[in-house]
């Protein structure tokens, strides 16, 4: 035995030296794994791609999301390229497979996630209406496209929009200072984007248009902050802003308001008739909540017992049987939250496919490390979401 094991050992000149390939090989596959192992537990980057958290998260926005305030999730199959999120770069192939599912666990986090907290997320509707048709349905979590929206109702509260503005438990909700809404502004003239360009507006053409005309001469379709409404407001050329609110629905109305343009709205049963600016009220469970089940309330909670937590759901004669027992009440496993974008009109959030359960939580966005549209945005490095 030896018994001086602090003593530096002699180097062994008859050992065969590593090559430079083989250094690097090591080098690389050390880098990978702590790489992989940042990425998967700690920190991640993101990149914003659409208009819905506009004014507030820009298209173009390159931002670190953490993994490690609301708990990292392990990862729910080890049979995926790494590096590679659903699928393999340039081609609409799976970059995993569904051969091994690991149940959903997450680790301690710092935070839990709060109120009008932006959240990073799996959009939930990935398996039925998939985000990228040509990929088709994805079912594992973790593995559903990325989303960035903000949670306005946590697990626990009851939310409605009435007219526009969001209700936390029957009082007003706090709106973020560059909401926007969707507006009609009658001009006489015309606009000259010379002048929208430095209020943020992107081109007519945009493929993330914030304003455009509409058939109408001279009345525009634009997305406004209450700011910038102000500035337009005093402008000699324009006449009239008007706000869109969809209306409540009326059983009076020959066409179901949540029908119009064939747009769905969450629970999109005949019994309900929501919309984007008229919705709820609806309660979001929290992890442990026994709630009483009827015909009438089952459409809001049936996805998240079926395809979230994973029970078999019937109804037969008019009686509710999950995993093939009549019941009239159930116990949530998971905690939801309500997702919606700052950029109310120009969203797909849970007004149209519901409550996001909590296995499908990514992380926090940090700051923004780099944004890019039509060039460089220097005012937008390292600013922290809020």
């Amino acid at each position: 035995m030896n018994w001086k094991f602090w003593e530096k050992k002699e180097k062994d000149t008859n050992a065969p030296s590593k090559s430079k390939f083989r250094e690097w090989l090591d080098a690389l596959i050390w880098a990978g794994g702590a790489a992989l192992l940042i990425r998967t537990f700690f920190l991640e980057a993101f990149m914003i791609p659409t208009s819905s958290m506009e004014r507030t998260m820009m298209v173009g926005d390159f931002l670190f999301v953490s993994k490690f305030h609301y708990g990292p999730r392990i990862p729910m199959t080890f049979l995926s390229v790494p590096f590679v999120h659903n699928k393999l770069p340039f081609v609409n192939v799976p970059s995993f497979l569904e051969w091994i599912r690991i149940p959903y666990m997450r680790l301690p986090g710092f935070v839990d996630i709060k109120r009008n907290d932006i959240v990073v997320f799996n959009y939930p509707a990935d398996d039925i209406k998939p985000n990228n048709p040509e990929l088709g349905p994805v079912r594992i979590p973790s593995f559903k496209e990325n989303y960035i929206k903000r949670c306005v109702a946590q697990a626990g509260d009851t939310l409605e929009i009435r007219d526009g503005q969001v209700y936390i438990n029957g009082q007003p909700g706090w709106n973020p200072p560059d909401m926007q809404y969707q507006y009609y502004v009658l001009t006489e003239g015309g606009l000259s984007y010379d002048y929208l360009k430095k209020l943020g507006f992107r081109p007519e053409t945009s493929d993330n248009f914030n304003w455009r005309q509409t058939h109408i001469p001279n009345v525009y379709e634009m997305f406004l902050t209450d700011s910038i409404r102000n500035i337009l407001s005093v402008w000699p050329n324009i006449k009239r802003i008007e706000k869109n609110v969809m209306p409540k629905y009326s059983e009076n109305d020959t066409i179901p308001i949540n029908r119009i343009s064939n747009i769905e709205f969450f629970p999109n049963h005949p019994d309900y008739h929501w919309n984007l600016d008229q919705f709820g009220p609806l309660y979001l469970p929290k992890r442990g909540d026994k709630i009483s089940l009827t015909l009438k309330n089952l459409p809001l909670y049936q996805r998240c017992i079926q395809a979230y937590e994973r029970h078999k759901l019937e109804v037969k004669n008019g009686k509710i049987y999950i995993d093939d027992k009549e019941t009239s009440e159930y116990t949530f496993e998971m905690n939801y939250y309500f997702m919606m974008g700052d950029n109310r009109y120009n969203s797909q959030d849970s007004r149209f496919w519901g409550m996001v359960p909590e296995d499908h939580i990514i992380g926090k966005p940090l700051f923004v490390l780099f944004s890019i549209e039509r060039g460089i945005r220097w005012n937008r490095i390292f600013k922290i979401p809020q």
